[in-house]
């Protein structure tokens, strides 16, 4: 009786800590050996440009503090997607609801003249939640009532948002002595965040990681995140054991928009100081990437988002080789595709079994 070897996928009844942990270090790694190939083609040297890159964002005080401004948004952004994405709710829409987010943060800071910094910020930031919040419910909704999938919806109202936001800045918004600027005018010194260590970084580190303690305790540690996992796992399931899918997509959704406009809040409030064109440029196209390396922890989105910072900083530094800052992209969506093909092997495992064919 012959015997026919094949190899085969099997789901992993569970996922070692080992597994967890060498697979996205490894696909990182294959990310960057992949953009390698593509820096040789294009006659550069990918030891000099990757010295360059760890150099700019790691090799000074200065370096070092950049990495963690870029950190700031890009850790409160995929922390919130990070939440959706825990309970298989496709969140693609964190760019439009961090641009909603600051555009409710800039109207309340230009309107609370006269108001004491810790008032200004702590409406700033209720503002910004809320607003984004309310955004993000109406793919929700759409998938609750109707089936829609939030995928698609998320992605289009990213362009709603960005929309937005320029008629505004170059319309009702815009600084009248702004010039041919499409930008509001500079915030009032009670909407700015307090600055740290005499460097740009600002309090909006310290909302980023209270917000990321708060959410891994809510996922890690309460009934409700038990729910939310469990909806994520098995819906049917959770629909059979009494728990509220709609419910739970409604309000899911809702804090995970609501935190991503709060990035938005402290991108205006701590950097830019007033709303203007570009001033998110790279942050929301990344918070799906950082949540997704993460494995969607919120603690896990912190360190990823670190290095994402230093990804962005080092991409501003290798300018000085004559290489545009688009190489950093190329780099973030390489180590993007391997992270998503290493998920595989985190799910699953090979395994070679065997078929019997019958008599010869």
């Amino acid at each position: 009786m012959r015997k026919k070897r094949y190899f085969t996928l099997e789901k992993r009844l569970s996922i070692p800590f080992g597994i967890k942990l060498a697979v996205p270090l490894v696909s990182i790694v294959a990310g960057f050996l992949f953009s390698a190939f593509f820096l040789v083609i294009s006659g550069e040297s990918p030891l000099e440009v990757y010295s360059v890159m760890l150099d700019g964002a790691f090799g000074s005080a200065y370096g070092l503090s950049e990495t963690v401004v870029k950190m700031i948004p890009l850790m409160i952004i995929s922390v919130g997607v990070a939440f959706a994405f825990k309970m298989q709710i496709w969140n693609a829409g964190g760019e439009g609801q961090l641009h909603i987010g600051a555009a409710a943060a800039t109207y309340v800071v230009l309107h609370l003249n006269g108001c004491s910094r810790f008032v200004t910020i702590l409406a700033a930031f209720l503002a910004a939640f809320i607003c984004a919040g309310i955004y993000g419910l109406i793919p929700a909704i759409l998938k609750v009532k109707w089936k829609v999938n939030e995928l698609i919806t998320c992605l289009m109202l990213n362009y709603v948002a960005t929309f937005l936001i320029a008629w505004l800045i170059q319309g009702p918004w815009k600084d009248p002595s702004g010039f041919a600027f499409p930008r509001t005018r500079k915030f009032p010194a009670s909407g700015e965040l307090t600055t740290l260590f005499d460097t740009r970084i600002h309090t909006g580190l310290l909302i980023g990681l209270a917000i990321a303690v708060i959410l891994w305790f809510v996922i890690s540690k309460t009934r409700w995140g038990y729910e939310i996992k469990l909806i994520g796992a098995k819906e049917k399931v959770a629909r059979y054991a009494g728990v509220s899918v709609n419910r739970n997509i409604l309000l899911v959704m809702f804090i995970s928009a609501g935190i991503a406009g709060v990035a938005g809040m402290v991108e205006v409030c701590g950097i830019t100081h007033r709303l203007q064109a570009n001033f998110a440029a790279q942050i929301g196209s990344s918070g799906m990437t950082i949540a997704y390396l993460a494995q969607c922890h919120p603690l896990g989105a912190v360190l990823v988002s670190f290095l994402f910072g230093g990804l962005l900083v080092g991409g501003n530094t290798i300018q000085k080789l004559g290489l545009p800052v688009s190489t950093v992209q190329m780099i973030q969506g390489s180590i993007l595709i391997f992270v998503a093909a290493g998920a595989m092997f985190t799910n699953y495992k090979i395994v070679r079994k065997e078929r019997r064919l019958g008599h010869d």
